[in-house]
């Protein structure tokens, strides 16, 4: 059975998916709601062991109000509900990512790629012809992140590479009306 991942889709979020997608890991299945979104932990000590992450860092993701979208803590029950129960019909924006592409968020190991990739497939299915174009820097600052710096423009780039040469994306130069050359994705 191919395991899917449903992330509430926004884009200003200021957290760290990488951390958020290990939560998912250890989530069991909950038969009330029929989905995986249901950690129960004895403490918080070893949660984080369970995560592999530190400690610190745990305390800092269960008391950050930003991840309040993403998922439910009752720290006195030791309960966290990831919000992942998506019900066809309902406005929420959200994406399923594949089993094979959380792997390779994990493997470039960065939460801007993640939030690319994301991004990326969010818009992509939001199309009738699954296509969508947006420069570099409309995707920088949608998600908050500052749109003048050259590496980090760079960097986008090289996931664009990476993408479309894990097939993952197809992406098609064209000329916008300004003759300005844009990128129009397709994600496959």
């Amino acid at each position: 059975m191919k395991k899917y991942y449903y992330l509430r889709f926004r884009p200003t979020a200021n957290i760290d998916y990488l951390y958020l997608l290990a939560f998912y890991d250890l989530a069991e299945f909950n038969e009330e709601s029929k989905v995986f979104d249901t950690i129960h932990y004895p403490s918080v000590r070893v949660l984080a062991e369970s995560l592999n992450i530190s400690t610190a860092t745990v305390n800092r993701i269960l008391s950050n109000p930003e991840y309040n979208e993403f998922m439910r803590i009752d720290k006195k029950e030791k309960t966290i509900t990831l919000c992942n129960a998506f019900v066809r019909g309902q406005s929420e924006q959200f994406v399923r990512l594949t089993a094979d592409e959380v792997s390779l968020i994990r493997e470039v190991n960065t939460n801007l790629f993640a939030k690319y990739l994301i991004y990326l497939k969010y818009y992509c299915g939001y199309t009738k012809d699954k296509k969508t174009n947006f420069t570099a820097q409309q995707f920088l600052i949608a998600c908050g992140y500052s749109a003048k710096s050259n590496a980090t423009l760079d960097t986008i780039s090289r996931y664009n590479g990476l993408l479309a040469d894990r097939g993952i994306i197809k992406i098609e130069k064209y000329r916008d009306e300004l003759g300005h050359t844009r990128n129009r994705y397709t994600y496959n």
